[in-house]
């Protein structure tokens, strides 16, 4: 496989737009395009930088960036979701990011990706850890949760809108003493 084969493989399987990684290279697509497609050799370096980009963006993977989604794990259509996409829910209500959600699996990003995508089904060693990071792996495996997983999820919410006020005034505060 040639590099240019290899970078067109890894921008497929993680789903990277050319135009994305143009960007982040400083370069026209059509350049991108061209050095991808038809140039006969891909420099070194470049290929190092787009490795390195691919690299992060799968590290820095926020999930939900462009998302506006209910979180509320009770309603019927998210009781009909598969594994991976409770682990997707799961790491948006509590880590924001896949890369937090990994590091504390103590796991590469690429790895949960897996998990994710619904490439692979987790493990009694992976369940174990989502259980201790605070998933209810009832409502993980199939849909239903206890009702002392719903007071924790409220219990969660209630200590984020705390901690937004909490936020906004030491903010205040600051301005008040400036």
């Amino acid at each position: 496989m040639t590099k240019q084969e290899e970078i067109l493989f890894l921008l497929r399987t993680y789903g990277i737009r050319q135009t994305w990684l143009a960007k982040k290279l400083g370069l026209r697509k059509q350049t991108l395009s061209y050095l991808l497609k038809e140039s006969p050799r891909l420099d070194d370096d470049l290929y190092k930088k787009i490795k390195d980009i691919v690299d992060n963006y799968q590290l820095e993977l926020d999930l939900f960036r462009d998302v506006e989604e209910d979180l509320d794990l009770f309603k019927e259509e998210n009781l009909r979701l598969g594994v991976g996409e409770r682990i997707r829910i799961f790491a948006k209500r509590k880590y924001n990011t896949l890369k937090a959600l990994a590091d504390a699996l103590e796991m590469k990003p690429q790895q949960l990706q897996e998990y994710v995508s619904g490439r692979r089904e987790p493990g009694t060693k992976i369940l174990r850890k989502l259980l201790r990071l605070g998933c209810d792996i009832n409502w993980l495996l199939g849909g239903a949760e206890s009702l002392e997983s719903y007071r924790v999820f409220k219990l969660e919410q209630e200590l984020k809108r705390n901690e937004i006020a909490l936020e906004q005034i030491k903010n205040a505060l600051k301005k008040l003493e400036g």
